[in-house]
């Protein structure tokens, strides 16, 4: 049995109001479905709530949203190794320089992006355009310039650029 009717439920944190009249108890029946969708301390909450009305646990169906663990879908969550230059011999191409990092490298031919020197050399980036979201990897550019290829969709903010597709266009630095 479905139940159309909407009803208010009582804050997250509450204590529920258990029905103590007849009339009430007829609002929402024991055996309706109820969908919750929230964090997941207001699903705790409304799902115990609901339980102790005498819904069943088959009745209770929740989705949670709201705050999470941060993006970094190319992070491991492993201990992360120092940044270092990349295997292999040096490139001898522009000095490419990640301030957060404090690691200065010259590109070379093997990396087609900003990103892949970046993960050659273990430094800690965000990314996901390789899972179909774009802009993940925008990071700051503090000097110098880069080109695009293949040009992205959409550009970065000023003052910023999309490590996924470009390459150095010169001596650069950027904030990792």
């Amino acid at each position: 049995m479905r139940s159309d009717r909407r009803t208010s439920l009582p804050a997250a944190g509450s204590k529920w109001p258990a029905p103590r009249e007849p009339s009430k108890t007829r609002l929402v029946p024991r055996n309706a479905d109820f969908y919750l969708c929230g964090p997941a301390p207001f699903m705790a909450d409304l799902s115990a709530g609901l339980a102790g009305f005498g819904a069943s646990k088959n009745c209770i169906h929740t989705e949670t949203f709201g705050a999470g663990r941060s993006l970094t879908p190319a992070v491991a969550a492993t201990v992360p190794k120092p940044p270092h230059p990349p295997t292999g011999a040096a490139g001898l191409g522009p000095l490419v320089s990640f301030a957060r990092s404090g690691l200065s490298v010259h590109w070379g031919p093997p990396f087609q992006s900003l990103l892949e020197l970046a993960e050659a050399c273990e430094v800690p980036v965000r990314w996901a355009c390789r899972t179909g979201v774009c802009h993940n990897c925008e990071t700051g550019l503090i000097a110098g310039a880069a080109v695009y290829r293949p040009d992205p969709i959409d550009p970065p903010a000023d003052g910023n650029l999309l490590i996924c597709c470009s390459k150095p266009q010169g001596d650069i630095v950027v904030d990792l």
